[in-house]
């Protein structure tokens, strides 16, 4: 809406002025960025207050969305965390951090018309700075956007009841068992592509229990839950004899890994090293 209001009242604005003050405001406002001296009760005036209030629209605006963005991103990763066991590919920790690329070049883009039109018709290579950033930045959000993993799943549940969302003592003790026997007995974490939609199936339940569980009881998200049981099965077979007939992808496959890349990754975040550092360090204690 602020942008539909300001360009309609650029163009009136414009269209109204007489050849003379279209100069005037080119060369005062629109160029050199120099509002001293001009008469804002003028139309050129006026059109410089226009072009002074765009500016500052620009700048909210720009703030404002950057920290919608965010949010958006950091709660879209929350539900994915929250819902599959493998998040490769499906995070976008990239749009955050583009976003403060963006509001880096955002600033930039304000000292640039800080400094004037006027700044780079005489500075000519100076041009290339801000150019240069907004191609990039363009070039990766639709780059990144268009290598993004598009997935088709109800992250997005309508709220309930939060009555109804408490779980009695006995029923969550009943379900808490559950869940470590699905997880300890039959291995259920093995499957790389397991969702918590697949455990609420097999225990019988809704997501809402399952998750509220695990983060109650267990202080982690599901993607945590699940990577702790699968990083626990590979240092069984890191640690076994017969280790070093076991290749990284086998373990991998093994632990209910999507792929090497993501267990090197789980492994090294959770045991501050990597799988093949960890074999090699207690490779003396096996032997």
């Amino acid at each position: 809406m602020p942008s539909i209001i300001f360009g309609l009242s650029t163009l009136i604005l414009t269209l109204i002025l007489t050849p003379e003050e279209r100069i005037l405001y080119v060369e005062h406002i629109l160029i050199d960025t120099n509002l001293k001296g001009v008469n804002f009760s003028t139309l050129p005036g006026i059109r410089g207050w226009n072009f002074l209030f765009s500016r500052i629209i620009f700048i909210l605006q720009t703030i404002i969305y950057l920290i919608l963005i965010i949010r958006i991103a950091v709660k879209h990763d929350k539900v994915i965390n929250n819902y599959f066991s493998n998040t490769e590919g499906k995070k976008i920790n990239w749009v955050r951090n583009l976003s403060v690329i963006a509001f880096a070049i955002s600033i930039a883009a304000i000292i640039f018309a800080l400094l004037g039109r006027s700044y780079f018709i005489h500075h000519n290579l100076s041009l290339l700075i801000p150019s240069v950033f907004f191609t990039t930045i363009f070039f990766l959000v639709g780059y990144k956007g268009n290598m993004q993993r598009q997935i088709l799943v109800p992250l997005y549940e309508p709220e309930i009841d939060k009555s109804k969302e408490e779980i009695t003592f006995s029923s969550k003790e009943d379900l808490k068992g559950r869940l470590l026997n699905l997880f300890e007995s039959e291995k259920i974490y093995q499957q790389n592509d397991l969702r918590i939609s697949t455990v609420c199936k097999s225990l019988h339940t809704n997501r809402t229990y399952i998750s509220k569980l695990i983060n109650d009881e267990f202080e982690m998200n599901f993607n945590e839950f699940v990577n702790k049981y699968r990083v626990e099965k590979a240092k069984q077979l890191l640690f076994a004899r017969t280790n070093n007939k076991y290749t990284m992808e086998y373990i991998a496959q093994q632990a209910g890994f999507g792929s090497v890349a993501s267990f090197s990754r789980v492994f090294k975040d959770i045991e501050g090293t990597t799988p093949g550092k960890f074999r090699e360090k207690h490779k003396s204690n096996i032997e």
